[in-house]
């Protein structure tokens, strides 16, 4: 009897043990299993149009990634430290390499030699090549590209192999990117090889015309420890192409993105976020907390949208912190008042955006911090 109690009494001390161990374990590949890469999207200057939301759109809602926004003066602080992948988006080179100052390319640099990741579609191109920081060994053909809408991109065997993805052509969004080629002779401490080249025009010049066929569109190289693949084109904008803005993640981090967007209720208010002039993190945050409502549908608004009239297919309007005087030049006064006019609403969230809505009684001017969903359901 007492070998039996004692027998008895190890195997449950046994199971516990076990059990605990087994607790542990799991607790340390739970543990392992949600930890998140941390992607840095730039917002400041010269970061611009429905890009940016789409970027941060496909990073805030995957589970594998963290989003994290970054302004320029973050980088000049030594923020890349923080974050494992760097995404500049379109807009204007110019004005995102003059944002953080010359003087401070090296943080940039420093960060892929330690190993950190870049992401770059159109103007974070530009930002690659010899002509800006000198990260991988390719420059653009001048007075090259256009505002073409459809492009052909046509995938090497070897990208496909890089990227995950299947050899072939694809039709791409383009807007203004860098036509590019490779160099011989570089400057440049990285280096890199064509992923993709144009198979079509970029351009309507009648002038460009046959020209420049084949130049490379998309990039991609190692710099120091780190990571740098760049697009011409925007594979973020289109469902059809995001499978290729995923795969520039997963080329420089190692990492599947399966992103999950929101569900939506029947029937939800149509809501529109502009995008013209946005500045800084206050519209990327504003989008993200309007996306995840199961009660609004959202479209990012840009002059493209406008012009096509957009404003007839939404209920409410939000112009988020932005540049007034950019805002003025694209969405007269009268526009904003005549969608008022039909029943639709315009809501400013941004300090800054004051004075570009008309006085209407249709317009909502909202205070810091408030909860803009009450007023758009209101």
């Amino acid at each position: 009897m007492r070998n039996f109690i004692f027998l008895l009494v190890a195997s449950v001390v046994a199971v516990f043990i076990g059990a605990g161990c087994s607790s542990v374990n799991q607790t340390a590949a739970a543990g392992a299993a949600e930890k998140k890469v941390k992607i840095g999207l730039f917002v400041d200057s010269g970061a611009s149009g429905n890009g940016v939301l789409h970027l941060a759109s496909l990073i805030a809602h995957s589970p594998q990634t963290e989003l994290v926004l970054l302004l320029a003066s973050d980088i000049r602080a030594g923020k890349l430290k923080e974050v494992d992948v760097l995404v500049m988006p379109g807009g204007g080179s110019r004005k995102q390499c003059n944002a953080i100052g010359k003087a401070h390319w090296d943080k940039v640099r420093e960060f892929l030699r330690n190993g950190g990741g870049y992401v770059g579609t159109c103007a974070g191109m530009f930002n690659v090549l010899e002509c800006r920081m000198k990260l991988l060994p390719f420059d653009r053909h001048l007075n090259a590209g256009g505002n073409t809408a459809c492009v052909s991109v046509e995938i090497t065997p070897e990208a496909a192999k890089i990227l995950d993805l299947k050899p072939g052509v694809r039709v791409v969004r383009y807007s203004g990117g860098p036509v590019a080629y490779k160099l011989e002779n570089s400057k440049s401490e990285g280096k890199g090889i064509e992923l993709g080249t144009y198979k079509s025009s970029v351009s309507r010049s009648k002038e460009q015309e046959g020209k420049f066929i084949g130049s490379t569109a998309w990039i991609y190289g190692t710099y120091g420890k780190g990571r740098v693949i760049a697009t011409s084109f925007h594979p973020e904008y289109w469902e059809s192409t995001h499978d290729m803005m995923l795969a520039c993640f997963y080329a420089v981090s190692g990492v599947k993105m399966t992103p999950v967007f929101p569900k939506k209720n029947y029937r939800p208010v149509r809501v529109g976020i502009l995008t013209i002039g946005m500045k800084g993190r206050e519209p990327v945050e504003t989008m993200l907390k309007l996306e995840r409502d199961p009660d609004i549908d959202l479209d990012y608004v840009m002059s493209a949208e406008l012009n096509q009239g957009i404003l007839l297919h939404l209920d409410v309007l939000v112009i988020p912190e932005c540049n007034k005087d950019t805002v003025r030049k694209y969405l007269a006064a009268q526009r904003l008042t005549d969608f008022m006019n039909r029943g639709g609403s315009v809501i400013t969230t941004g300090k800054d955006s004051a004075g570009i809505v008309p006085e209407h009684k249709n317009y909502i001017r909202l205070p810091e911090n408030a909860c803009i969903k009450k007023y758009i359901v209101k």
